[in-house]
């Protein structure tokens, strides 16, 4: 039967790649994933500047216009004849509402596809490194036990080259007949060597588990059955009650760090955030609207009211993600929001400057 260790398949993606690397450089994932969200946002910093230059643009355009448009649909009832005078109002003023449209489709296609993929790269990364990390902790469980009934050192041990099976074997083999002392033995290095594999951030004690009090540190099985995405490999129910056996065999030594791993610090940051970076960008429009002198005031501003859905969505749609993904991910959620939140004034003005030369 498969063993756990099996499981850890070296994601070969893109994006794993970009993010082991930085990884490489700075030595603990929740930093290279911060480095590389700041990265990321850097090199698309132009694309936004150009992509909300054309949405303002084109919201003053159609401001200017509403009235002559709203002339247009009353003298034209005809849907067919209303859209070509329509057009030939755009084209008299130089605008092109299709290729705007066309130029925010883009960015929004590409912004959608950096979360999604992204967002499944870090799933794969952290299936592949809390299945490695259980993987060196089963070693670490057999290990002396193995060497003590072989007669071996370290190096035989090594050159033993055990299966997936065999270490499940010695697993159940010291839980259940092994004496108090092996016992103990093969806990404290399990212990000793979660020490030198776990993965912390702050105040998050293992990234690759959301940051939330409802999760522990040390995940039950359950939680890791879902988070390593065993169910890939379609287990038999006695496989799987023998994995589990195995599995709390090996993590019971680690009973007392299997403390909360959050306090929601990352979800109330996502979703303030979110709110935060959705208001300002609501608030600039609003300004734009009641500066605009061509604006009818008796007519509803359909922007104004899709902001403010926004600002109640996207946070919602953020802390969701936080408390149900990894705490990794959570970060990547929250630095591009913050990186939102300090360009957004910056890229307002630069537009401002360039329309004023204009």
């Amino acid at each position: 039967m498969a063993n756990l260790a099996m499981l850890a398949v070296f994601p070969n993606g893109v994006w794993e790649n970009i993010i082991f690397a930085f990884n490489s450089v700075f030595k603990n994932y929740a930093l290279a994933v911060i480095i590389l969200t700041v990265a990321i946002k850097l090199i698309t910093l132009p694309i936004d500047f150009y992509n909300r230059r054309a949405t303002t643009k084109m919201n003053e355009v159609q401001e200017k216009l509403a009235p002559k448009m709203k002339e247009i649909q009353k003298k034209y009832p005809d849907k067919t004849i209303q859209n070509q005078k329509l057009g030939e109002l755009y084209r008299k003023e130089g605008f092109n509402p299709m290729g705007s449209c066309l130029a925010m489709l883009g960015v929004m296609i590409m912004s959608v596809g950096v979360f999604i993929t992204l967002f499944a790269s870090l799933n794969n990364v952290a299936a592949y490194k809390i299945t490695t990390q259980y993987e060196n902790l089963q070693n670490a469980y057999v290990q002396q036990y193995v060497m003590d009934k072989e007669g071996i050192d370290e190096a035989g041990y090594q050159n033993l080259n055990l299966s997936s099976e065999q270490i499940g074997d010695y697993i159940i083999e010291i839980s259940t007949t092994a004496t108090d002392a092996q016992k103990e033995t093969a806990t404290n290095a399990v212990k000793e060597k979660y020490e030198q594999v776990k993965e912390s951030f702050l105040w998050v004690k293992n990234v690759w588990i959301a940051d939330s009090p409802l999760k522990k540190a040390i995940p039950d099985f359950d939680t890791y059955y879902n988070v390593a995405k065993l169910r890939e490999a379609n287990l038999t129910d006695e496989q799987k009650e023998k994995v589990k056996a195995e599995y709390e065999a090996v993590m019971s030594a680690l009973n007392q760090e299997a403390g909360v791993n959050g306090f929601f610090v990352l979800a109330i940051l996502a979703g303030v955030t979110a709110f935060l970076y959705q208001y300002i960008l609501t608030k600039k429009k609003n300004q734009k609207s009641a500066q605009n002198k061509h604006a009818d005031p008796n007519m509803p501003d359909p922007s104004q009211s899709s902001g403010k859905a926004l600002m109640i969505i996207l946070p919602v749609i953020m802390v969701y993600f936080t408390l149900q993904n990894n705490s990794i991910f959570s970060l990547y959620i929250v630095i591009s929001q913050l990186f939102g939140m300090a360009t957004a004034p910056l890229i307002n003005k630069f537009i401002q400057k360039k329309d004023k030369k204009a």
